[in-house]
């Protein structure tokens, strides 16, 4: 780099002091000073000093606008209803010295733990956010039951719309699947388009658009109100309702089977 360069530099980062802290203006002054001297030892020195105050300046100006950027998006977040957190975790840096080199010991670089803080955005679906904010309450049954029946919908609703590879289904068999662990793709689609049907057959089709949104393409209530410009408390409404009605199909499906079988 020549001296010419460097105060290129320098004639840079000086039109704009309100960006340097008090330190940088200290240190930019004295590689001034270095850089003007006709002793190239002192020269290099201050064209050492200004590039590692321009890296410096450099990461804390990335460093407010990555805090800007964050501090938008847990904002967006925490109008999302979404959980914002910050947490504390503990880094490693690699340690420099005056001149921008990395310090080495033992032929290995060395390092400073360093405590920061992140902040972590824990997005939930549709059909949890629902829940956990109270939007199933106050329907004919519970909550929770209707979060199940919710829950059923959303794997009917995947499986018999997306489920289209010859893979073979290896989930273990739970209390909310139809299925058995080694049913085949085949089955696996009949059986949800049979239980799709079922939570489907008492529904209207304001119903029906409304569960598939919020259970099966896991948008937020207001996300579905925005998309079938209707009230979110309408969208609500039709929630519960139409959750309360599937349930209520699904168990009567369960009655007739059984009383079949029983014949």
């Amino acid at each position: 780099m020549t001296d010419q360069t460097a105060r290129h530099r320098a004639a840079r980062l000086a039109p704009h002091p309100e960006a340097l802290s008090r330190d940088e203006l200290r240190r930019l002054a004295r590689a001034e000073r270095k850089i003007a001297s006709r002793d190239q030892i002192q020269a290099a020195a201050g064209r050492r000093e200004l590039q590692e105050i321009e890296r410096r300046h450099g990461e804390r100006i990335a460093g407010r606008s990555l805090a800007a950027r964050l501090a938008e998006t847990a904002a967006l977040a925490a109008v999302r209803g979404e959980d914002v957190r910050s947490e504390t975790v503990r880094i490693a840096q690699p340690l420099f010295d005056e001149h921008g080199v990395r310090l080495v010991k033992d032929g290995a670089p060395i390092y400073r733990r360093e405590a920061v803080t992140r902040v972590r955005v824990a997005s939930r679906g549709g059909l949890q956010l629902a829940f956990e904010r109270g939007d199933l309450d106050g329907a004919d049954a519970r909550a929770e039951q209707l979060y199940e029946t919710g829950k059923a919908y959303r794997w009917a609703y995947e499986a018999s719309s997306a489920l289209t590879t010859p893979a073979r289904s290896l989930s273990s068999v739970s209390a909310r699947s139809p299925l058995r662990a080694s049913t085949g793709p085949q089955d696996a689609v009949f059986a949800a388009g049979d239980l799709l049907r079922t939570f489907r057959s008492p529904l209207t089709p304001r119903r029906i658009a409304v569960l598939d949104m919020v259970c099966g393409l896991d948008l937020t209530i207001r996300a579905a109100a925005l998309q079938l410009r209707a009230d979110p408390r309408s969208v609500r409404a039709a929630l519960t309702d139409g959750l309360s009605a599937a349930a209520a199909a699904r168990r009567g499906k369960r009655v007739t089977s059984a009383a079949a079988a029983a014949r």
